[in-house]
């Protein structure tokens, strides 16, 4: 049977990106996003954070336009990150897991100035 690890999820930014540089030159972007979920009677919430990154010309999209509170739809993969940490000087290994974004889409209401915006980028 085939594998399949594909990610489609809508919320909120919590943060401004961050961006920084891979040694290579590579651009890599970074936000958490907040998604909300309802019981059936609308009467009770809780929210799920997700760790979110991109890499290329898709970081520098979401530096560039993207900011807390902004609602985006992002499409992805997951990847779990593995690391090491020292507890009480005792090295213990610890995962968490990220969503890599194959495209991401605006989904705030589009206008006159970000219509403006874009005709001078293409």
């Amino acid at each position: 049977m085939p594998e399949l690890n594909k990610v489609l999820i809508a919320g909120r930014l919590t943060g401004d990106p961050t961006q920084k540089a891979t040694p290579d030159g590579i651009y890599v972007s970074a936000f958490t996003i907040a998604v909300n979920h309802y019981t059936k009677n609308k009467q009770e919430k809780s929210v799920s954070f997700f760790d979110v990154v991109a890499s290329g010309n898709t970081a520098k999209f979401i530096v560039g336009y993207l900011k807390k509170g902004n609602h985006v739809l992002v499409d992805g993969r997951l990847r779990q990150v593995k690391y090491k940490v020292d507890i009480d000087g005792e090295e213990k290994m610890r995962s968490r897991v990220e969503i890599v974004i194959n495209s991401i889409f605006s989904l705030e209401p589009r206008t006159d100035k970000a219509i403006e915006e874009e005709s001078i980028i293409e």
